[in-house]
């Protein structure tokens, strides 16, 4: 009898991934800087360093962490980003019928994302996204954030299956590969999204359209 493999659980980044959000995270940056008494930077300066996570983050675009100004720094960012979220935020050119054709062929899919998650849950349920993903994360929802397993390892608990479950991490960043790495599961790189090429020696399959993410995973 041919015994069927069950079909992976699909993981996906958000920022540089699922969504354009660009504008919105570099208008928050400097909505910040400006009240924090910093020049404005280039829409490219904030981008590189989106990925790691809101403190790497804060610290990349205002005052290093261990500067005493860091901690207010920080919630001034949250504060602007909380209130530009939805601004020019939108899906890439591809992204829904990629979700709706791996819906339609019953393959589990969540988010694991390094933004905070409260973001991650306003991001999904504004595009209605609750229909696509068994669970969101964001960079505090486990103990450590990408490029640790953990947050991989608890959306796979949230999902229902079990440890061993195949496994596949889509994302545009080194954070998502070496994450994949720490599992031992399969990368997908995605080259549209905020980096130009994976840094790391971990292998990924390259994709330069949501339609090849779908070959893929079918093809897993």
């Amino acid at each position: 009898m041919t015994v069927i493999p069950p079909t992976p659980l699909v993981l996906f980044d958000m920022d540089g991934t699922l969504l354009d959000t660009r504008h919105d995270i570099a208008r928050a940056a400097n909505g910040a800087r400006h009240e924090l008494g910093l020049p404005v930077m280039t829409i490219d300066e904030v981008v590189r360093a989106v990925g790691d996570g809101v403190d790497l983050f804060v610290s990349r675009v205002t005052y290093p962490k261990t500067d005493e100004r860091f901690a207010a720094a920080r919630k001034v960012f949250l504060r602007h980003y909380a209130e530009n979220v939805i601004g020019e935020t939108t899906p890439y050119d591809g992204i829904i019928p990629m979700l709706d054709k791996l819906i339609d062929l019953n393959i589990p899919l969540a988010v694991v994302s390094n933004k905070p998650e409260k973001l991650v849950d306003e991001l999904v349920r504004h595009f209605g996204w609750q229909r696509y993903f068994r669970t969101w994360l964001g960079g505090d929802s486990a103990a450590r954030a990408k490029p640790a397993q953990d947050p991989l390892l608890l959306a796979m608990q949230q999902s229902g299956v079990a440890a061993s479950h195949p496994l596949i991490m889509v994302g545009d960043g080194d954070q998502d590969i070496l994450a994949a790495k720490a599992m031992g599961c399969k990368a997908v790189w995605c080259s549209w999204g905020f980096n130009s090429q994976p840094t790391n020696d971990y292998p990924s399959h390259r994709v330069d359209h949501p339609e090849q993410v779908l070959l893929t995973i079918t093809n897993y």
